[in-house]
């Protein structure tokens, strides 16, 4: 089996402020009929008692097939079922008493409530993919436990996310691993579905780095933002952007002057990755911008330029602009004027 795409997760956060305004007439996808499945894998895996995998382990592996193995191998590291040592290794993996803290939270915050929301969430962002692409199957969604691993892991069929990156900004757990502050506020529920998508596209678009500058950086970030929009129409700006309403309100205010100033300072064609780093890549704030501007602002100017691309070109489709290359036509295309 091949995993497709698997990475960290490291979007922001806060709760919910007015939606953004652009889609005032979001497709209707009422008739649209998806099958998707929320599968709660981790609370029938830590029910198996530790001095006793063989037995359920094998079960499993009937009822899951690749995605227990996947599972197993890639995300936990306990080795290939069937092998010599892994019975020994799951064992310890399900006794470590601080991943038994770690599943009975999960439990609390992933209430059947809850999961039931994210299952509704998820089904509507999904008639909205395949309202744009009819062809494409519709995965499933897998909830595990990583012992804060990987965040998420995208196959054909599935996707598969770890429950215990999203355990609200005070949990715990998060001060415990020294998880920065401003990391936390993205940890929380809600972000469940947006990340989802935003993984799909993520590995249906993946970054072609044969010209990694900075514009590329914000016009590839930019279009995945719009994948976002476009499959989940009604997300607040803040949610979207993975901004505190303060810091949505300082970009909306200072979306002029950001863009004068990389434009003065030369910066949108720069290869230098320290510098895309610091515009693209998740931080408490933009340092080229001060300590008052949020992270990741390269992505916030990204998806405005995308936006103007779509503006300019009227007769182009969601699926065209997706497909769009060469960010620097890109750029020229989009006469983005704050």
């Amino acid at each position: 089996m091949k995993i497709k795409y698997s990475f960290l997760i490291t979007l922001s956060l806060v709760f919910f402020a007015s939606g953004c305004n652009l889609f005032n007439n979001a497709p209707d996808v009422s008739d649209i009929e998806v099958e998707s499945d929320l599968i709660p894998f981790y609370e029938e895996l830590f029910a198996i008692p530790p001095e006793n995998t063989d037995e359920y382990t094998e079960e499993l592996q009937k009822k899951y097939g690749d995605y227990f193995t996947a599972y197993c191998e890639g995300i936990i590291g306990v080795g290939k079922p069937g092998n010599k040592e892994f019975s020994e290794n799951l064992g310890r993996f399900l006794s470590y008493k601080p991943n038994k803290e770690v599943f009975d939270t999960c439990r609390k915050v992933f209430s059947e409530h809850r999961k039931e929301k994210i299952h509704k969430e998820l089904i509507q962002a999904f008639k909205y993919y395949k309202h744009y692409y009819p062809e494409m199957s519709v995965p499933d969604l897998y909830l595990h436990i990583s012992g804060f691993n990987e965040s998420m892991v995208v196959d054909s069929g599935w996707v598969s996310v770890s429950v215990e990156k999203y355990l609200g900004r005070n949990c715990i757990f998060y001060e415990w691993l020294g998880t920065p502050k401003y990391l936390r506020t993205q940890m929380f529920p809600e972000r469940v579905v947006p990340d989802v998508m935003r993984a799909i596209a993520m590995t249906e678009y993946a970054y072609n780095d044969s010209i990694d500058d900075l514009i590329s950086q914000m016009v590839y970030h930019g279009k995945i933002l719009l994948f976002v929009k476009h499959t989940i129409p009604d997300i607040p700006d803040t949610l979207l952007f993975g901004y505190s309403e303060k810091e949505m309100k300082w970009c909306d205010k200072n979306e002029e002057f950001m863009w004068s100033s990389m434009v003065e300072h030369k910066h949108l064609f720069s290869t230098d990755q320290m510098l895309i780093r610091k515009y693209i890549g998740p931080a408490p704030f933009t340092s080229v911008f001060g300590q008052e501007s949020p992270g990741r602002t390269g992505r916030y100017i990204g998806y405005q330029i995308m936006k103007s691309w779509m503006e300019e070109h009227p007769d182009k489709s969601f699926r065209d602009m997706m497909q769009a290359s060469d960010p620097h036509r890109i750029l020229s295309q989009a006469k983005y004027r704050p």
